[in-house]
């Protein structure tokens, strides 16, 4: 019972902090682009919400955060999901080309 309450309370906890960096990256978005930062997002294959989708098919999993780091003009979605056996782990996809790395 103990465990199960455990891990009832850390997905509750992952998925909060979702939700709170999901908005924090859509408004920063939205910043880039009042910059004149527009032409980096029309390179990419794919946007950060559809390779969450991807992710999460793929690997029938939840994510519970998603983030994007730039390699100088490249640039990769960190997509941390946790898998129905409860175990989180973490993938890594290519924005330019929609590929995991």
């Amino acid at each position: 019972m103990t465990r199960t309450l455990t891990i009832a309370m850390l997905c509750l906890s992952l998925a909060t902090g979702t939700v709170t960096s999901t908005a924090v990256q859509a408004s920063d978005r939205n910043r880039g682009r009042d910059r004149g930062e527009s032409a980096a997002y029309a390179d990419r294959a794919i946007s950060l919400d559809e390779a969450v989708a991807q992710a999460e098919r793929r690997y029938k999993a939840r994510a519970v955060r998603a983030e994007e780091k730039r390699h100088g003009d490249r640039i990769e979605y960190r997509i941390r999901l946790l898998g129905e056996d409860g175990r989180v782990f973490e993938v890594r996809i290519d924005a330019g080309s929609g590929r995991e790395d």
